[in-house]
């Protein structure tokens, strides 16, 4: 019998967990993201009861790549699971940021916008970029104008770079 009742010792988990992250940030690297999942699962089975205080960088990686992948390849529930361990966990803003991001997608490819915009609003709140509420025509023009000027600023060349 094999996995992670298999192993006794506690580095031979950590270890097997981390040469799971490897396998999966390597399936990533080829798009092969249900294989990337499998692997970041795998690692995060065979972490230890208190792992997000022993292990945390493994763990949050671990959580991380398995929430990206749960995303690319539709599986909803897992998305939600993994979401929550790593809100509830994650020791900095910073930390559940990418998950956030994925979150917001998750919400707009699900065509539920006006919540994926609300949490997408929050988002760049936290990071010192608030956002209006509402914003008339004339707003919306001048942002443009702003846009269009600092575009023409510079060469297609510094743009494209």
């Amino acid at each position: 019998r094999g996995g992670p009742v298999a192993v006794s010792k506690p580095s031979q988990s950590s270890t097997l967990a981390n040469l799971n992250l490897m396998a999966g940030k390597r399936a990533m690297g080829m798009s092969d993201f249900r294989s990337a999942f499998f692997f970041f699962d795998n690692g995060i089975n065979f972490l230890r009861k208190n792992h997000w205080k022993e292990h945390y960088d493994l763990s949050l990686q671990l959580f991380d790549g398995a929430a990206k992948c749960s995303f690319f390849i539709g599986d909803n529930e897992s998305l939600n699971l993994l979401t929550e361990q790593i809100l509830t966990y994650a020791r900095t803003f910073q930390d559940k940021l990418n998950v956030m991001y994925i979150t917001v997608s998750a919400l707009s490819y699900a065509s539920r916008l006006p919540e994926s915009i609300e949490k997408g609003m929050i988002i760049l709140s936290k990071l010192g970029q608030p956002l209006p509420e509402s914003t008339s025509d004339a707003d919306i023009d001048s942002c443009i104008e702003q846009t269009l000027f600092m575009l023409n600023q510079n060469s297609d060349r510094v743009l494209m770079n």
